[in-house]
């Protein structure tokens, strides 16, 4: 009774592990892209793309790419972060799946044991 319980218990952490990894790769997917959609949107992230030099005219442009490139950093490391999660999401996916896939092997090699076990008492039974 108690592996029973046990068992249903690991069966229902696996899969609420399954279900939290698809709902990580997708936020980590989804703002993702989300975040390159926004970098090429970002005047300094399009100058680094080209690998231009700006000729800076004013103390305001100045200032406005300076903030232009702070912004473009953050956004960069944001896509990193969100890479890492949706990676991890995917590993927490495998893994829940493996684990899921053994536990279902041990209770079938458990299941068929049993069987075999009752028909050989039932084959010494004298008829």
């Amino acid at each position: 009774m108690r592996d029973l319980v046990f068992t249903g218990l690991v069966e229902r952490l696996l899969f609420t592990a399954i279900v939290l990894g698809i709902l990580m790769a997708a936020l980590g997917g989804w703002r993702y892209f989300d975040l390159a959609n926004q970098l090429s949107s970002n005047q300094a992230a399009r100058i680094h793309e080209e690998g231009g030099e700006v000729a800076i005219e004013s103390k305001s442009q100045a200032h406005g790419l300076m903030a232009s490139d702070l912004e473009r950093r953050r956004l960069v490391a944001d896509q990193r972060n969100m890479m890492m999660v949706g990676g991890a999401g995917l590993a927490l996916i495998g893994l829940g799946w493996f684990l899921g896939d053994i536990l279902r092997g041990r209770r079938r090699k458990a299941a068929t044991a049993a069987a075999d076990t009752r028909s050989g008492l039932n084959a010494d039974a004298p008829s």
